[in-house]
């Protein structure tokens, strides 16, 4: 649709427009604040951000390529009932998630991870068994946003799909190395400005230009259209039921919305992930009725219902809709990019680097390092999506999958913030054998409904269903009920100055030259 220079020239333009003008904004914030990047600042924004700039990031944060790919891929697959299984069914994440965020900020205000919280409140093995599933979820998730971005711009503009994999997270890397996690929150805002107008530009286009009568005639001519037309689908239940258990995992073991909830104020913490799941709602809903539904409804033709989005977008306004998809994918591919890589940078530094290796590091060395961090896995992951792309591991597996790899760690995590009976046993083998368990049954449910297992079969949406539910089932009564019949109890109380500022060895270094 578009030439492979076109392409480029996208990536080209924003990664040097965002990357410059999120320096330049965050230049004038230390300047005007007078305060010098230290590692603190880097990993945790000072934690002085509002609600308005938290609660746009969490938007941003929540948009991955999947977020725009996946929902328009629902909506033409099954009908009216794909755009809402897809918003609710992850929204609910986000929303509960405010709850977390307050306890957090109550327990552990100076934590600089949920991992970091994890160390203090069970034992060794659970540190590092949750850091593993934290890993997992970031590597997981920057997978995705790749792999969606990529596939994109192939398809748009036949530019190397190998190339585009690889230069993406080039894009979102630069400027996060720049600006830690106060610059992330800059761009973020801007994105969502931007992917908001693109929204309603194709709208209003879809609006003017089809009508709801055709689109709606359209699917009523359908040989399914009784599934397509109603919210009592049931493959569209079963996607939903699917969404909500897998997208726990992509919450509450993503350190990037932990992230967020740290470098808030406290009055703000709670209120940005209520505005930031309600606002994030109409994105999903929105972009999967006018790309997804639409576009079944007009007999659009697709080799993938993973590359409808794109399609559609070139259909209702020529290369003018293909630039502005493009456009579009771009903001949701560098926010949610960007939120992935501060997060995995907090971890390494954090529970790895300051954890194992270097307790006494200075402000400056871990500045340093978490500079590092940031730049390794930002070209690691363009490495690692070339790997899925040559493995023939498309987006919606990935999407489908991800519950079952990363959900058992979830009800452990939760119980362990909100829960004083919440056992260490429980919580270790909860989540381990929640996901062995998750991927036994998907592997058994594979064989069971398709005699064989292979990537398609593992991919059908009982196999899927199955193997989320099981996580979440297998965690939570092992979790719960070693819990219930414990006597353990832990007082939260005793958590009070276990965490300490980055800065501190930075600011007692000060103190000892001025003296």
């Amino acid at each position: 649709m578009l030439t492979p220079s076109v392409g480029y020239l996208i990536l080209l333009i924003f990664g040097v427009l965002f990357t410059g003008v999120t320096a330049v904004i965050h230049r004038m914030d230390s300047k005007r604040k007078g305060k010098e990047m230290t590692a603190e600042q880097f990993n945790t924004a000072g934690r002085s951000v509002g609600v308005g700039l938290a609660s746009a990031s969490i938007v941003a944060a929540w948009t991955w390529a999947a977020t725009i790919m996946m929902s328009s891929s629902t909506g033409y697959q099954y009908g009216i009932s794909g755009p809402f299984w897809y918003a609710a069914g992850a929204t609910i994440q986000i929303l509960l998630f405010a709850i977390l965020a307050v306890h957090l900020k109550r327990k552990a205000p100076n934590a600089h991870t949920f991992l970091e919280f994890i160390s203090q409140r069970f034992d060794k093995k659970n540190h590092r068994l949750m850091l593993v599933f934290a890993l997992m979820t970031n590597i997981i998730v920057t997978s995705m946003i790749i792999l969606g971005g990529a596939i994109t711009l192939n398809q748009l503009t036949g530019m190397n799909l190998y190339v585009a994999a690889f230069l993406i997270p080039v894009t979102f890397t630069i400027y996060t190395m720049i600006g830690g996690l106060k610059a992330s929150f800059i761009a973020d805002y801007l994105h969502t400005v931007i992917l908001f107008v693109v929204l309603l530009i194709f709208g209003v286009a879809v609006y003017y230009k089809f009508g709801i009568s055709n689109i709606y005639e359209g699917l009523r001519a359908l040989p399914e259209s009784k599934q397509m037309l109603t919210m009592a689908s049931i493959p569209g239940l079963l996607f939903g039921i699917i969404n909500i258990v897998g997208n726990f995992g992509t919450v509450f073991v993503d350190q990037a919305y932990w992230q967020r909830a740290i470098a808030s104020t406290d009055k703000a913490a709670s209120k940005a992930y209520i505005y930031g799941g309600i606002s994030w709602f109409s994105i999903p809903f929105a972009v999967a009725t006018i790309l997804g539904v639409s576009a079944a409804g007009l007999g659009i033709s697709v080799s993938s219902p993973d590359s409808v989005a794109p399609i559609m977008a070139s259909h209702i306004l020529g290369s003018v809709g293909s630039i502005l998809f493009l456009t579009m994918l771009f903001m949701a591919v560098t926010s949610a990019g960007s939120a992935e890589l501060t997060a995995v940078t907090n971890i390494i530094v954090t529970d790895i680097y300051r954890h194992s290796i270097n307790p006494h590091a200075s402000s400056k060395k871990l500045l340093r390092v978490s500079r590092l961090v940031t730049l390794g896995f930002g070209l690691s992951m363009g490495i690692f999506s070339i790997l899925l792309f040559y493995l023939g591991i498309s987006l919606g597996f990935v999407y489908m999958a991800m519950g079952i790899f990363v959900s058992a760690a979830v009800i452990p995590v939760t119980l362990g913030l909100v829960w004083k009976r919440a056992t260490n046993a429980g919580a270790f083998y909860g989540a381990l054998l929640g996901m062995i368990g998750g991927v036994t049954v998907w592997l058994i449910s594979a064989y069971v409904t398709a005699g064989h297992v292979n990537v398609e079969s593992l991919g059908g949406l009982y196999p899927m269903l199955f193997g989320n539910l099981a996580v979440f089932v297998i965690s939570g009564v092992i979790s719960i009920g070693h819990a219930l019949i414990s006597s353990e109890e832990f007082h939260f109380e005793s958590l009070k100055d276990k965490f300490k500022s980055f800065d501190e060895s930075h600011s007692t270094a000060r103190k000892e030259n001025l003296g």
